[in-house]
């Protein structure tokens, strides 16, 4: 690993991970891309068209550090998953992921990568695994902590039922009842019914 590239992971994950994640990425040699923010999802895994490519991986350059290495080790375990069935269509988050992604990530549950909060949710994630850190609102909800001007940020659950919000996909709604992890809410624009997320931020 170069010295440029030892000082980009140094920008974007907890200081005590640089070692794990600088070997992982210098053992397995994929693209390892920082982008601009997608509401759509916080990193992905792209397999190379040609055998002669690399593998690529992605991640959204606003993840506060924790939220990073979690997003990293996911998609790592894409990575994994991808060379260790070649021949196999398998589920994109299926037993194979899983179990792939709980021995990457059970490394880094240490105190001085994470602090002991995200720890207790990380470990409550690994026995219920979503597709998504984001699909699990106990340790979205923790995640969220860490982010930078998390005083100014705004989502569905700190909103009265009845109110009305904007998403920031500009969708305008009005709050229901909360089924389960999700609130049923009216979409504004069209009189659908829609189920949002209740880490969903609104847009002020």
């Amino acid at each position: 690993m170069t010295d440029k590239e030892l000082q980009i992971l140094k920008r974007y994950f907890p200081e005590a991970a640089i070692p794990m994640v600088a070997e992982a990425y210098s053992r397995a040699r994929f693209n390892l891309r920082f982008k601009r923010p997608r509401t759509s999802k916080l990193g992905d895994f792209r397999a190379p068209r040609n055998s002669d490519e690399l593998c690529t991986i992605t991640l959204n350059q606003d993840l506060n550090p924790y939220q990073m290495l979690v997003t990293f080790v996911h998609e790592l375990a894409h990575y994994q998953v991808h060379f260790n069935y070649p021949k196999r269509r398998l589920e994109p988050h299926g037993d194979e992921w899983k179990q792939t992604f709980t021995q990457l990530l059970l490394p880094y549950l240490k105190p001085e990568i994470f602090p002991e909060d995200i720890i207790q949710a990380l470990h409550h994630h690994l026995q219920h695994i979503k597709a998504s850190s984001t699909a699990d609102p106990n340790l979205a909800k923790v995640m969220k902590r860490y982010d930078k001007k998390v005083e100014e940020t705004l989502t569905v659950e700190d909103l009265p039922e009845g109110a009305v919000f904007q998403l920031k996909n500009g969708m305008t709604f009005k709050k229901g009842p909360k089924r389960r992890t999700r609130y049923q809410c009216e979409c504004m624009d069209n009189g659908k019914t829609y189920t949002v997320s209740g880490m969903a931020e609104v847009e002020k």
